[in-house]
């Protein structure tokens, strides 16, 4: 005589209950788990990441091959480099013409370009497209800590580092909404936020009215919280405008850098002397 299962014993029942359980992990995500298996994942992932990422830039590097003049490229690259440190230059001279040594030592500014780095690859990305992060092959037993600021070469800061594992970190870049870094502008000292917009770009804010917010001008970093070196440079304003509230002033920053090419960054350990 064949035993009659109850609606809980069935197959349907254990996998129903199953789904439910993992939607309800997908969809609150609890830290508790998450970190602990994100750590994991990154640790396992870092060596296959490490060797697939040369491969796939490789591969991506010769299609681009195929698709256009070599010669032609490579003097781009060189030209888009040049154009990268006489801007980063540019609003490094215009800073520095504009303070003075008793300045420097009562607000204990220090010099530009004067950074201990560490250079990292990137073997991962914002899988969404929207340019959000980055993963660096790079990580805690390299000397690299969550806040560090990273940057490009000719001291452009692109973001900061916001995970950070054994042998690799995630960085935060300026575009994610989450992200929020000091600012003033070269030519009228308008200080503002630098804010992430959805991976849409990045926007100057909270600038009061008092101050002159023009277009054009160059924003750099200013320094302020003490987490973040003084003068990375950040990009140039353009369609300044009042806020919707009408109390602030902001403007959308043009970035000198395309945050979907990068392949190689600098983390800044610390400021040498300090």
């Amino acid at each position: 005589m064949a035993v009659r299962r109850t609606f809980t014993q069935t197959k349907f029942f254990w996998a129903l209950l199953s789904g439910a359980i993992l939607g309800i992990f997908l969809i609150f995500q609890p830290i508790f788990l998450t970190t602990p298996l994100r750590y994991i994942a990154a640790t396992v992932m870092w060596p296959v990441q490490n060797v697939l990422a040369p491969v796939a830039f490789e591969a991506r590097d010769v299609s681009s091959f195929f698709g256009s003049i070599g010669e032609l490229k490579e003097t781009n690259e060189t030209l888009e480099k040049e154009k990268l440190r006489l801007l980063a230059e540019n609003a490094r001279l215009q800073d520095l013409g504009k303070e003075n040594e008793e300045l420097r030592r009562s607000l204990n500014l220090i010099p530009r370009d004067r950074f201990e780095t560490i250079g990292a690859g990137v073997i991962g990305r914002d899988v969404s497209g929207l340019g959000n992060w980055i993963q660096i092959d790079q990580g805690s037993l390299d000397g690299v800590e969550k806040g560090m600021a990273v940057i490009v070469e000719a001291g452009v800061m692109v973001g900061r580092i916001e995970e950070v594992f054994p042998k690799s970190a995630r960085v935060m870049l300026l575009s994610h909404p989450e992200s929020m870094v000091n600012g003033v502008t070269v030519d009228t000292d308008a200080q503002g936020i630098v804010k992430g917009e959805h991976g849409l770009g990045i926007v100057y804010d909270m600038v009061i009215q008092a101050d002159t917010l023009k277009n054009g001008d160059t924003v750099v970093t200013s320094g302020l919280g003490g987490t973040i070196p003084k003068g990375l440079l950040i990009g140039t304003l353009q369609d300044t405008r009042l806020s919707d509230d009408r109390l602030f002033q902001q403007g959308a920053i043009v970035l000198p850098v395309r945050f979907d090419h990068l392949r190689y960054v600098f983390v800044i350990k610390r400021v040498i002397g300090s």
